[in-house]
């Protein structure tokens, strides 16, 4: 079926306003359509193809554009939806960069690499949305509804995620630097891998939050964050240290301690399965009978550390200093990857 005409379009428009109905295009072909500053509010655009069509500065305030396709498209800055819906939209790859959304129905919504840069979605509803890898650079989430959204490499860096709800969000590997996520709901929410470094965390409820592998450098809490013990003994470790600290039988597996002070800490029977020590200073630490299975130490310091009857099995110490450290009844396999030269005894 061919692409419909403006003229067909305005036609359309105008008879039911001036039958006082819904003006509907819905399963309507507007591929390419030129739409330039057409009033399109309340216009029914359900499952309509939309696809390189011209909508700049086009009114689609309360427009009903759920199930519409709108894969690539590319709005003009200040394009506004305000209050439109776009319950299970297309929007993938969608170029929507300083786009005005506040208030507007995106639930179960596709925006998959889209770019939202400098966007405003306050208090949108995002509910199942994906925005798998979507550029989010400085965009607005303020009090938005991302429950259960799909987030996952997101670039969120500066992004405005003021109370927003996140909780049961799939944020892994996404890139949350210096973003502000104070009074944020994030419980249950999935960090695994996620950069949370710089971010305001004040107020935020991570209560049930996985953060195995995240990054906490320099994140900001106080006494009105909500997360737990296991996670805020981390952000303590990665950002003031844990030089002579008793953790003794901590469960730390797949925290992410890259470069943090461990120099003489009492690590004895501590869980640090696949945790990453990359370059960390563990100098005459004391991890005996300490699990590590699959951790990482490439290039970390271990000079005089006490590892007598660790479990070692698959761990890396490529490039680490471990002059005098003593494995004495140590575990390990083929796996386990040794600095060269050392020979375990």
């Amino acid at each position: 079926m061919s692409s419909m005409s403006r003229e067909q379009v305005l036609e359309i428009i105008q008879t039911g306003r001036e039958n006082n109905e819904r003006p509907d295009l819905s399963d309507a072909n507007l591929c390419q359509t030129d739409l330039e500053q057409v009033d399109l509010s309340g216009v029914n655009f359900t499952w309509a193809n939309l696809s390189g069509a011209n909508l700049q500065r086009a009114n689609l305030k309360r427009a009903d554009l759920s199930g519409a396709n709108l894969v690539e498209y590319s709005a003009a800055p200040d394009f506004e939806v305000l209050q439109a819906n776009l319950e299970g939209a297309d929007l993938e790859g969608a170029n929507l960069s300083g786009a005005i959304a506040t208030g507007a129905n995106l639930q179960n919504a596709n925006l998959n690499g889209a770019n939202l840069m400098w966007a405003n979605f306050g208090g949108t509803k995002m509910e199942n949305a994906s925005l798998r890898a979507a550029n989010c650079r400085r965009t607005n989430f303020g009090e938005a509804d991302l429950r259960h959204s799909d987030l996952s490499r997101a670039n969120l860096q500066l992004a405005h995620l003021i109370a927003a709800n996140l909780s049961r969000a799939d944020l892994r590997a996404a890139n949350l630097k210096d973003a502000d996520l104070s009074r944020a709901d994030l419980h249950y929410s999935v960090l695994f891998r996620a950069s949370l470094h710089g971010a305001n965390l004040i107020g935020a409820d991570l209560t049930g939050a996985n953060l195995r592998g995240a990054d906490l450098n320099a994140a900001r809490m106080d006494h009105t964050t909500r997360i737990e013990d296991k996670w805020l003994i981390v952000w303590q470790i990665v950002n003031f240290g844990a030089m002579g600290l008793d953790l003794e039988g901590r469960d730390l597996q797949r925290a992410n301690l890259s470069k943090t002070n461990l120099n003489r800490a009492n690590l004895s029977h501590a869980d640090l399965r696949k945790a990453d020590f990359f370059e960390a200073d563990l100098s005459q630490a004391v991890l005996r009978r300490a699990n590590l299975r699959g951790a990482d130490m490439f290039r970390a310091n271990l000079r005089g550390a006490d590892l007598r009857g660790a479990e070692l099995f698959g761990v890396n110490f490529s490039r680490a200093d471990m002059e005098d450290a003593d494995v004495r009844g140590a575990q390990f396999n083929s796996a386990t990857k040794w600095p060269e030269n050392f020979r375990p005894g």
